[in-house]
């Protein structure tokens, strides 16, 4: 009986899984963020899980209404490495459930540059320099 009543909620509890269709017909949200400099784990496999969640949960476009994904230039494992590794996307997700605003940006900062900073663009939007102003403030950064 313990056997069967598992595999009854295999699906339920599967960290692979891709089907998120209950989650987000519930008003989940969802934001993921990988450091592009993990020495640990590839931000490759993360990315790849991603994209395979937005294809099962009818496509980027769809799956955007309710998850984002954020890499983060030159951050290793959950911050440090040569980047801008200080970021409030906790702000962002709090402002997205309880204001119904999904966050367009959010700007990053970091020890490793002082005085730079940066938005972080969900994917597959990048920060492009607008072409004028101080190159190492985020408002002169769109994401494009």
């Amino acid at each position: 009986m313990e056997i069967e009543a598992l595999a009854n909620i295999q699906p339920l509890v599967d960290s692979m899984s891709t089907n998120l269709t209950t989650f987000s017909a519930h008003g989940g949200k969802l934001i993921f963020y990988h450091g592009n400099s993990d020495p640990w784990f590839s931000p490759l496999d993360t990315f790849e899980y991603y994209k395979r969640m937005t294809a099962a949960n009818g496509g980027p476009e769809a799956a955007s209404k309710w998850s984002q994904f954020y890499f983060v230039p030159g951050m290793a494992h959950c911050g440090g490495g040569p980047s801008l590794d200080q970021f409030d996307l906790l702000g962002a997700m709090v402002n997205w459930v309880e204001k119904g605003t999904a966050p367009t940006s959010v700007i990053a900062t970091g020890k490793a540059f002082p005085g730079r900073s940066r938005p972080l663009c969900p994917y597959p939007k990048h920060a492009q320099y607008k072409g004028q102003g101080d190159t190492q403030d985020a408002k002169n950064f769109e994401c494009r």
